[in-house]
């Protein structure tokens, strides 16, 4: 049953007596406007404006010099760069940083002039650039100080974190970027270098070729002298055999002529013999000659070959040496055996000369002999035949005799010599064929190895990427910042303020609500004085208090959308939702009041209290201890603030439950001001005379 028109009539018309009263009404209509109106406005864009926010930045940072890709030094100063980009940036969200001392920095801190403090430490570029170094494990970590004063304001200190959060990891990101791509510039340097060194590996095969190539006629050549040797030395051995045996035949002619000398005298007639037997030493001394020529000319004609082979040699083993200490990558050890066999072979030519010679001093005295001998015989025929003049003559030839004699000694010690150094000869060319031999299975081994290294280093560099710069800036970038922000709202708001205007909203309504039935009575007292029913004695209190809860409404979302610039995705849904939200908590105050009267007032403000911790309006729910957790579906405002915001950011999800539980508790509250109505139709000794009156 509707209440009688006449009834809300009567209680708004008693506040057309004067102009104070129909200002009253106009407040009442206006508080939720101030309230909610003023938040929001205050609250619209917090970190939209923090460019009004001064800070100051401390630079201590030390340039330093890093080397470049190219190898030269390079000025490197990261704090200089963070502090240009802190002061260079226009963002708006975030602060009006100026660069200054420590000094002044801490007084500003201290007196709030400054918000925020950021000091760059001297190390900072030591620490960007410290993990590209030779000891990594030595890398030092750059801290950022960063300093705010909470006694001037705690959630500052919050901002500041996020704005040196988002400067630092900038930082860190272009840091990065720079290190990666010089990282990137090293693999081409590495194919590069890879592919010169197998170059050079290819270089050293072929070179290890030839060697292998001039080891093999070295070993050939040196077995060809090797024989040559053994054959010399032969020779030597059957020369130095000769020679001895014409210097026992030297002493015994010597030992003759003096036996002669002393026989001489006393036997002159025995001068037939004597030439008989000198003719007979002549004629062995040119056998001997003949022999000593043939074995002189083997000598000199082996000699001149050998000789001209063992130059040969040497040569080679020298150019051999020369191409091994020019190679790429030379085997120090291969190379100081090829100079040490070239030396081996220059001394056993020089002992071959030595021996070439001797030979020709031994057939060169071998003729002096002979021709002595033949002297001999025709000095015995003419003493033969001058017996007189022999006698005289017996002691100059035993002179010769045993001047031959010393000769052949000398003779005879060389060719033992020449022998002996033949025999060394021979076991040099032994031990040179050997070392060939060697020289060559470790010239194969050495470019069967350089084969291997080339192949293995052109697969090498075939593995190792080669980046541009387009693909080392592009790598660069990828890597320093592999994960980057893709965030996406559902039904995103604007602003810091849209966010909060719809618990803003609740609250200004509510507080709208009390304000309403400070100025108007919960129930009529003409209702209650006459036979009114109780349900239409509540509906005449709740209608006016409805009317003017409507108006605060309008008047509200009328400035929030058109003058402060919220900007509601669905407004007529917000509209409505208002409405009912005002509606709903006016008919709780009413309801507060009935039952409570002055008290109900105070009762209401507890009740909004707990509304306002348990709505969720600013942090989730679940961030709230348990005790509120509890009270957030079981109170109004929870409701109220779900559907406003619902209807600011564009989400339908809930809105029935929003609506209906706005609904129950509106009607509760009704029911509530109903049975109060009901009972203050009854008069009680204690409405008479009240405890306490409010």
């Amino acid at each position: 049953m509707l209440p009688s028109p006449a009834l809300p009539w009567f209680e708004l018309a008693r506040f057309r007596r004067s102009r104070l009263t129909r200002a009253a009404v106009l407040a009442v209509a206006i508080v939720p406007l101030f309230y909610g109106a003023l938040y929001i406005w205050a609250n619209l864009d917090p970190t939209g404006r923090l460019d009004h926010v001064k800070a100051a930045v401390v630079n201590q940072d030390e340039m330093i010099q890093v080397a470049g890709p190219d190898g030269k030094k390079e000025p490197v100063a990261v704090g200089r760069l963070l502090a240009g980009n802190l002061i260079g940036n226009d963002d708006t969200s975030n602060y009006d940083w100026v660069l200054t001392d420590p000094q002044d920095a801490a007084a500003g801190l201290a007196s709030g002039e400054y918000k925020a403090v950021l000091t760059l430490p001297k190390d900072l570029s030591k620490a960007a650039t410290s993990p590209g170094g030779e000891d990594p494990t030595k890398a030092v970590q750059g801290k950022l100080d960063l300093r705010t004063n909470d006694a001037v304001n705690f959630v500052n200190g919050q901002i500041a974190d996020r704005i040196l959060d988002a400067a630092r990891d900038a930082l860190n990101a272009q840091v990065t970027s720079t290190y990666l791509d010089n990282l990137y510039l090293g693999f081409t340097d590495i194919k590069t270098s890879l592919e010169d060194a197998a170059d050079g590996a290819g270089e050293l095969a072929e070179g290890a070729g030839k060697l292998g190539d001039g080891a093999d006629e070295l070993s050939d050549g040196a077995g060809r002298l090797d024989d040559g040797a053994r054959q010399l030395a032969d020779g030597t051995s059957e020369l130095a055999g000769g020679v001895g045996r014409l210097d026992d035949g030297a002493q015994q002619l010597a030992g003759g002529l003096g036996t002669l000398e002393d026989r001489t005298r006393p036997l002159t007639g025995q001068a037939d013999q004597l030439a008989d037997g000198s003719q007979q030493v002549s004629d062995g001394v040119g056998r001997i000659n003949a022999v000593v020529q043939q074995v002189t000319d083997v000598i000199e004609n082996a000699t001149g070959p050998v000789s001209s082979t063992i130059d040969t040699v040497e040569d080679d083993l020298r150019g051999l040496a020369d191409d091994c200490r020019s190679a790429p990558t030379p085997d120090t050890d291969l190379c100081d055996r090829l100079d040490a066999a070239a030396d081996r072979v220059a001394a056993a030519g020089g002992q071959v000369g030595g021996i070439g010679d001797q030979a020709k001093d031994f057939g060169e005295q071998s003729d002096a002999l002979a021709a002595g001998a033949a002297r001999v015989a025709a000095g015995n025929r003419q003493l033969a035949d001058q017996v007189p003049a022999l006698v005289k003559a017996i002691s100059t030839a035993s002179s010769g005799a045993q001047e031959l004699s010393e000769g052949t000694g000398r003779l005879a010690a060389g060719a033992d010599a020449a022998a002996a150094g033949a025999g060394r000869l021979a076991d040099g060319t032994g031990q040179l064929v050997d070392g060939a031999d060697q020289l060559a299975s470790g010239a194969d081994a050495l470019q069967d190895g350089a084969l291997q290294l080339q192949s293995g280093l052109s697969d090498g560099s075939k593995q190792v990427p080669d980046y541009d710069q387009e693909e080392r800036d592009q790598l660069s970038k990828t890597a320093a910042t592999p994960v980057t922000e893709a965030s996406d709202r559902l039904n995103a708001v604007s602003s810091y303020g849209e966010g909060l205007a719809p618990y803003f909203i609740a609250l200004a309504l509510w507080v709208g609500a009390m304000a309403i039935y400070l100025l108007l009575r919960p129930v009529s007292a003409r209702a209650i004085a006459s036979t009114t029913g109780s349900v239409r004695t509540a509906l005449a209190g709740f209608a006016p208090g409805a009317a003017l809860s409507i108006i605060q409404v309008g008047l509200l979302l009328g400035v929030l959308l058109s003058l402060v610039g919220i900007d509601a995705a669905q407004p007529w849904l917000l509209l409505g939702i208002a409405v009912l939200t005002g509606l709903v908590f006016t008919a709780i105050n009413q309801a507060f009041i009935a039952w409570f009267g002055g008290a109900g007032r105070f009762l209401a403000i507890v009740f909004v209290c707990l509304q306002l911790t348990a709505a969720g309006g600013t942090y989730p729910i679940e961030t709230s201890p348990t005790f509120f957790g509890v009270l957030h579906g079981l109170l109004p405002m929870t409701y109220a603030v779900h559907g406003l915001r619902a209807a600011t950011a564009g989400g339908t999800q809930g809105l029935g439950t929003d609506v209906t539980a706005l609904l129950i508790f509106g009607l509760l509250a009704l029911f509530a001001t109903v049975v109060a109505a009901k009972r203050r139709q009854v008069v009680t000794i204690t409405r008479l005379h009240p405890t306490l009156q409010v």
